[in-house]
């Protein structure tokens, strides 16, 4: 009777959820499974190896899969973002906060808000400077009922109703060496980048801090007139009149912030700064900006009209309130931040470096724009995450094309030396024995070197894989040279040879297709090993360099102690991913070796 014969993937499936093994008697297994079958049934046995392949299939997909839903953009640098922790939590608010809220400022990557009560609450990476732990309201130096809060870099400032400011967070650059003069006499606080800014009753604005900062770029001086309104970015101060005027402080006055459009002066309703322009809501209900005319920020949106009533700005991006109490941002969109989603009854926008915050009707809190990083950031504010799946595609993809390479050249003349014998196999033996006896990492470093100084990035990209191709071929030619001389007396090349078929072909058409599983075995093996090379030679400095990534140069930027110890994010995932890929690699290529060869399996 004819064995039934069963569902290949119906057992497979089985065989790796429920690890069943069908158990049948050896004519069974004979008369069912062909070769391939008897191979396959071998390998998909292996627990190991089973784990190896949805391991790399997860690696594999994240690289390529990764990269086009979060492009990398090789020219982004963020310095106030740099060294920031894995997490998504910068615009998790206090739920406390929520229906009594009396201003919001964001800081990097952290926020602070005050409360109706004049009570003060900080969410986000606080943990840099010590931003968690604000003075307190109450007791022996307590705040008393605070009235406002603004964020810096990594600073804060706060003004109580008694016209008294404190701060906190870094301690550094003279920060916390609040002016006795104004105490007591201030109404207005902002925080810049590492510098203070207070305007007092008396109309004088007053600026501490980062003595660079302050010396170089911003002048104190008094005003022209009453200030309604104050903003900051690293490099300037602009504050907003009584009469709608605005006046920057600084002592250049050739400075791009500086060029204030004249026919908007007195006209000026609410200001705001993002790190190359300034912008301002007329009185009309327009928007007009100046500054940087290259920036994302420059063309105000169509749809803007005459409906803005107030404005706010970011590093890169501008949000305005309509009179519908809708929100419009534009601007650079690298994280969402430009954005907005569709909310109504907005009574009041706050926005700050990356950060957007929307307040209803209702007291309801909305954000939009940077949450966090996956991975953390590196030391110029580049997403780790990012980065380390960008490095993958080209880690895995120059490992895999040079293993290409090397199977090519070691197939050809492992064929050659195999079929044809005597002085051809002598020759190419000699410059095989000849090749493998050169170091491979200094002539690997010596061509990557003479090849790659005056070449692009992707130009020095192929360079190392053509390099790494054609420097690892030897043990694949020796490999195929045996196997190939097992096999050319074989019937089937004896029958080949008397029909007439060509020597060239035969060894492509008929031999080659006999010893693929030897050569497959080999390409996987080879491929972690290549993988693994390519990194070794970016992590010493002759691979891939700066700023395309890869996981070996990713590594080698992370080799200070300070960064080891403290910024752990920036090498852990890449360390951690090339060795699983490479050991999924190799249990793959174990698993292949012992599913072919016929001495390895067991009835």
């Amino acid at each position: 009777m004819k064995p039934k014969r069963k569902s290949f993937l119906a057992a497979y499936l089985r065989s790796l959820i429920f690890g069943q093994k069908e158990i049948i008697s050896v004519m069974e297994e004979e008369q069912i499974q062909s070769p391939f079958r008897t191979i396959m049934r071998s390998f998909r046995s292996r627990r190991l190896t089973q784990v190896g392949i949805v391991v790399f299939a997860i690696i594999f997909l994240l690289c390529f899969i990764v990269p086009f839903f979060m492009p990398l953009d090789l020219s982004f640098v963020d310095s106030s973002m740099h060294h920031r922790p894995p997490g998504r939590t910068m615009m998790n608010y206090d739920r406390e906060l929520s229906g009594n809220v009396l201003g919001i400022s964001s800081g990097s990557g952290f926020g602070v808000g005050v409360s109706n009560d004049g009570d003060i609450y900080t969410w986000g990476h606080r943990s840099q400077h010590d931003l968690q732990h604000p003075p307190p309201r109450r007791g022996e130096g307590g705040t008393g009922r605070i009235v406002q809060v603004s964020a810096g870099e990594n600073h804060v400032l706060a003004l109580n109703a008694h016209g008294w400011v404190f701060t906190w967070g870094n301690s550094t650059m003279g920060l916390p060496d609040v002016p006795n003069r104004i105490q007591g006499r201030t109404v207005q606080v902002i925080a810049g980048t590492n510098y203070s800014v207070a305007v007092t009753e008396d109309g004088n604005v007053h600026v501490w801090g980062n003595r660079a900062a302050v010396e170089s770029n911003i002048f104190p001086r008094n005003l022209r007139g009453t200030p309604v309104d104050i903003v900051a970015n690293p490099t300037a101060v602009l504050v907003q009149l009584e009469d709608g005027y605005v006046q920057h402080l600084s002592r250049d006055g050739q400075h791009v912030f500086g060029n204030i459009p004249d026919d908007i002066q007195g006209r000026v309703s609410q200001i705001a700064l993002s790190m190359h322009n300034g912008a301002a809501v007329l009185n009309d209900g327009t928007v007009r900006v100046w500054g940087f005319d290259a920036a994302d920020v420059y063309q105000v949106p169509d749809e803007i009209g005459n409906r803005a009533v107030a404005i706010s700005g970011g590093l890169a991006h501008f949000t305005v309130l309509l009179n519908d109490q809708t929100v419009i941002s534009w601007g650079e969109d690298t994280f969402g931040q430009a954005s907005a989603p569709n909310l109504r009854n907005i009574v009041s926008i706050y926005t700050g470096f990356h950060h957007n915050y929307a307040v209803d009707s209702s007291g309801n809190i909305h954000t939009w724009g940077l949450r966090g990083f996956v991975f953390g950031t590196d030391q110029l504010g580049r997403d780790v995450f990012v980065r380390t799946m960008a490095g993958g595609r080209w880690s895995l993809s120059v490992g895999a094309i040079a293993v290409v390479i090397s199977c090519v050249i070691g197939l050809i003349l492992g064929g050659f030396a195999g079929f044809f014998g005597g002085k051809v196999d002598w020759a190419i033996m000699r410059f095989s024995e000849i090749w493998s006896s050169l170091p491979f990492f200094p002539i690997a470093i010596i061509l990557v070197h003479i090849l790659g100084n005056d070449v692009t990035q992707l130009q020095r990209i192929i360079i190392i894989m053509v390099v790494l191709g054609i420097l690892g071929w030897p043990a694949l030619m020796r490999l195929v040279r045996g196997q190939v001389f097992m096999v050319k007396e074989s019937e089937y090349v004896l029958a080949a040879r008397a029909l007439g078929v060509g020597e060239v072909r035969i060894i492509f058409k008929h031999i080659f297709p006999n010893i693929m599983s030897v050569i497959t075995v080999w390409l996987a093996l080879n491929l972690a090993g290549s993988m693994l090379t390519e990194a070794g030679l970016s992590f010493i400095g002759f691979g891939v360099t700066e700023p395309t990534p890869t996981w070996g140069n990713i590594l080698s930027a992370a080799t200070a102690t300070t960064v080891i110890r403290n910024f752990w994010w920036r090498w852990i995932p890449s360390a951690i991913l090339i060795t699983l890929a490479a050991i999924s690699i190799n249990l793959i290529g174990d698993g292949l070796r012992e599913a072919i060869d016929p001495k390895s399996q067991e009835r």
